[in-house]
């Protein structure tokens, strides 16, 4: 069987199981009268805007942030592009579906990608394998819906464009993956901190002349800039970004610190520690790790939310990388750690509680509930 139609079976197995868990879900909030808020947020935001009651408005954030649109507290213009889909089809369904097709269009993507930068198309599925199966891309589509992970897929095509030096499409790559949120700069930052370390190491005379990679940088960072200092404020009634509270002292800094390098260590694990090889690999992922790791919420530090969707792809691109270095033609110690590492850590079809390194509810326990 060619390593295209073993794709094709393996993400539509791993994407029927996600959707399962999704509906399994759903009918268990049925049962017990329970909504997720973002599902909320983001249903009336759509609701309002196609009904011409609002700008994307919704009273969950009007009520507690007093933002008169989602884009007081968040800057995602990716919405506009939902709304004829769910004009379309208007169900809270349409968006947790979506949310979970996610998971094998950026397989695909990365598949497509591993396949160009590696030249071998069983790595390059067992690379994509391994995405399918790690508790981190479980764990992003687990909580209801988030329009983040709509940028995973576009994150493996600019990685892509940039490995065949495609730069129109790459910058298109790079408009999608920022207007997802206003924090999405930071994956554009963590890949040129990659480029310039893989071409020049810690020669920064060697970085200053990397101008197209600083250029992407500096788009991200304006990005972020102009989303919390300009865009942001203009939606709410305070004028100003609350998200700057995460990073504020209290909580318990001491136990989430301690989660947050427990899931990096879960992390490096179900890659087969590869990125640890050299620092143009890991400090990128330092990098975006860190960015939930300070924040005072449990949630941002653990598995079971899609707080890691930048992390996630920037792993898997430098995994292409290293196993383009790696001697070794076989990958079963990919799969090994991958499969390992969801049966003890995936929210969604982990066998074991690991909580707080993992937080929710598996599909077993939802099935469960449901039986009593």
């Amino acid at each position: 069987m060619r390593a295209e139609r073993k794709f094709a079976l393996i993400s539509s197995l791993m994407t029927a199981l996600l959707v399962a868990y999704t509906l399994v879900r759903a009918e268990v909030y049925g049962v017990f009268h329970v909504k997720d808020i973002d599902l909320v947020i983001f249903e009336e935001s759509l609701k309002t805007t196609l009904s011409g009651e609002g700008f994307f408005f919704n009273h969950w954030e009007w009520n507690h942030w007093r933002a008169w649109s989602h884009f007081g507290t968040h800057n995602s213009p990716i919405l506009f592009l939902l709304l004829p889909v769910y004009a379309l089809f208007p169900s809270e369904y349409t968006l947790m579906i979506l949310q979970d097709l996610m998971v094998p269009l950026s397989a695909f993507a990365l598949f497509s990608f591993a396949r160009k930068v590696l030249g071998d198309e069983e790595k390059a599925l067992a690379v994509s394998i391994a995405f399918l199966l790690n508790p981190l891309t479980h764990a992003i589509v687990r909580y209801d819906f988030r329009p983040d992970v709509l940028a995973v897929p576009f994150m493996f095509l600019f990685a892509s464009y940039a490995a065949e030096g495609k730069t129109k499409k790459q910058l298109l790559a790079a408009l999608l993956i920022l207007s997802v949120k206003e924090d999405a700069g930071l994956f554009l930052v963590a890949y040129s901190i990659f480029e310039v370390l893989s071409k020049h190491g810690f020669n920064v005379k060697g970085w200053l002349g990397e101008k197209k990679v600083i250029g992407f940088a500096l788009l991200g960072l304006v990005w972020i800039a102009v989303s919390i200092f300009l865009v942001i404020p203009n939606f709410n009634e305070s004028h100003e970004y609350f998200y700057f509270m995460l990073y504020q002292p209290g909580g318990d800094r001491g136990i989430i610190l301690l989660v947050a390098l427990a899931k990096l260590t879960v992390l490096m694990l179900s890659l087969a520690f590869l990125p640890l090889k050299k620092p143009a690999y890991w400090l990128p992922l330092a990098f975006l790790w860190s960015e939930n790791a300070f924040a005072k919420r449990l949630e941002q530090a653990a598995i079971g939310f899609q707080y890691d969707y930048q992390l996630l792809p920037m792993a898997f691109i430098v995994l292409v990388y290293a196993l383009r270095e790696n001697d070794t033609p076989r990958t079963t110690h990919l799969l090994v750690a991958s499969l390992l590492s969801m049966l003890l850590f995936s929210p969604s079809f982990g066998l074991i509680d690991a909580y707080p390194l993992t937080i929710g509810h598996s599909l077993w326990e939802y099935l469960r509930l449901l039986h009593h």
